[in-house]
């Protein structure tokens, strides 16, 4: 049996296996969701791992995090978070500091620009999921919660 993904992207031949297919789905919804969101972001100049980290420095407050911090934190793995923060200090969208304790971990602090800047992005990323994805329900979300979290124990 062929499913919708094989005729969204035009595949004639099977799948080699459920799980091929399971992969290639969790590949493609994640980038239609990722488009949805670069939509959202693009009048603000942001890039999605930008605004992840953003928001990742709004959590940790005035403390503000070392560029290791970031990193484990981002949901997406960056391979140089510290060009990341770069770009973000070059809009003046992060500060840094040496920490006190250790001079040589630098310590990064969303600024009160990045600050404007998230709280101008909240609301329509606060709506974004829900007219993502909330045609599906919240027993069917729940679901997809349950089964995303099990596949990401492998």
């Amino acid at each position: 049996m062929t499913g919708k993904l094989a005729k969204e992207i035009r595949q004639t031949k099977p799948f080699s296996s459920a799980a091929e297919e399971a992969i290639l789905n969790l590949h493609r919804t994640a980038s239609v969701m990722g488009q949805l969101f670069s939509e959202t972001l693009k009048p603000y100049g942001l890039t999605e791992v930008q605004y992840n980290a953003l928001r990742i420095l709004r959590g940790a407050g005035k403390v503000g995090l070392s560029c290791q911090e970031i990193a484990d934190r981002m949901l997406t793995h960056d391979p140089d978070i510290t060009r990341l923060i770069d770009r973000l200090a070059t809009r003046s969208l992060v500060e840094r500091s040496r920490s006190e304790e250790d001079r040589r971990v630098v310590v990064t602090r969303i600024s009160s620009a990045g600050l404007k800047m998230l709280s101008s992005i909240d609301e329509a990323a606060r709506t974004l999921p829900q007219q993502a994805l909330g045609h599906l329900g919240e027993k069917k979300l729940r679901a997809l919660i349950d089964l995303l979290e099990e596949a990401r124990k492998a």
